[in-house]
């Protein structure tokens, strides 16, 4: 029954078809919209592993006393904001502490 269904005259009439439906315009267009619900897709996957680890971490028990963070003396607004928990310096936009792991405060 569908037996060269995708022979190459089938796919230029497909081709031909969509072009005349969306237009010469809106294929870029259609097209960079695809690849961004593709990146934030893969984005959620990764948060949602980040988030998943964290909560790992924070459920186990730990044989580490905690230590308080180094309280930076500089009020310079170019320093770079450090992680609560660890003290290691942050990237910005970053949400989580590549250091230890614990959630960043916005």
């Amino acid at each position: 029954m569908f037996e060269g269904l995708f022979q190459p005259t089938h796919l230029i009439i497909i081709l031909v078809l969509v072009l005349i439906v969306f237009g010469a315009g809106k294929l870029p267009d259609a097209a960079g919209g695809f690849g961004r619900g593709i990146r934030e897709f893969k984005k959620s996957l990764t948060d949602d592993d980040d988030a998943e680890a964290t909560t790992a971490a924070s459920a186990a028990p730990s044989q580490v006393a905690p230590t308080t963070p180094i309280a930076s003396t500089s009020t310079s607004a170019s320093a770079t904001p450090t992680c609560a928990t660890c003290g290691a310096p942050i990237p910005n936009g970053a949400h989580f502490c590549a250091n230890c792991g614990s959630k960043v405060a916005a």
